[in-house]
């Protein structure tokens, strides 16, 4: 029990929570660039291409785990709330599919959210090689963002491309209603099926659980790097 509130409960909610935290900040920049221009996302251009990651990670992700992708529409879908749309055919019963359910409602969020990240490193740690060390080794949240401060060197051509994937992509973050409804619905089969995992390893694995705390850390570094940017974009989407 000690290992499940220490282990397994923190490193879930930080992934579930950053995922949710991240989704509404990038919502609230989407209903600031519509109620600016006086137009929904679907007609804006710009949004477009976020839009289409967004269904397509969707889609991808749940072609991975077998479920079978019925319609992909870029069309608005007034029943669900969203812009656009990716429909889904599954067996219910399989806990292979809801994991993969799970997986691709949420996609559009860590999907998105990673290529910013790997841009991000090009941007802002072009040729620095001591990155690496920095996530790798097992100091606190606050240690590691100062080393990651002291580290950066901007490529301001990586970082224009950085600046531009992210106003491009930041519409295809945000998840709809039925992507959270989608989650939930999912979302007891997948704790089960990696509660076991969990147990699994401390039974056969015990070292094993050094690098999910450290892994837990890095989530959570990553989290807040993506929220600092998120927020960025949000008010440069309110300001201008």
């Amino acid at each position: 029990m000690q290992a499940f509130t220490a282990v397994y409960l923190p490193g879930w909610l930080i992934f579930i929570g950053g995922m949710l935290i991240i989704s509404s900040v990038n919502a609230a920049t989407v209903q600031a660039m519509v109620n600016r221009a006086g137009r929904s996302n679907t007609q804006l251009w710009y949004m477009k291409p976020g839009i289409f990651v967004h269904e397509l990670l969707h889609a991808v992700v749940a072609r991975l785990f077998g479920l079978q992708v019925t319609n992909f529409s870029m069309r608005a879908d007034v029943v669900s709330g969203s812009a656009a749309h990716v429909s889904l055919r599954y067996n219910r019963r399989s806990p292979w599919a809801q994991l993969g359910l799970f997986l691709s409602s949420s996609a559009p969020v860590w999907g998105i959210s990673t290529v910013l990240l790997i841009m991000g490193r090009w941007a802002f740690f072009p040729t620095d090689g001591r990155l690496w060390p920095v996530l790798t080794a097992a100091t606190s949240l606050n240690e590691k963002w100062l080393a990651m401060r002291g580290l950066i060197q901007i490529n301001w051509v990586w970082f224009a491309a950085f600046i531009v994937t992210a106003l491009v992509l930041t519409p295809g973050i945000a998840l709809s209603a039925q992507d959270l409804r989608n989650m939930w619905r999912s979302a007891p089969i997948v704790f089960l099926l990696t509660i076991v995992i969990f147990y699994v390893f401390l039974t056969f694995w015990p070292a094993g659980f050094a690098w999910w705390s450290l892994l837990n850390l890095n989530v959570l570094l990553l989290d807040a790097i993506m929220l600092l940017f998120s927020i960025l974009i949000w008010l440069l989407a309110s300001i201008f």
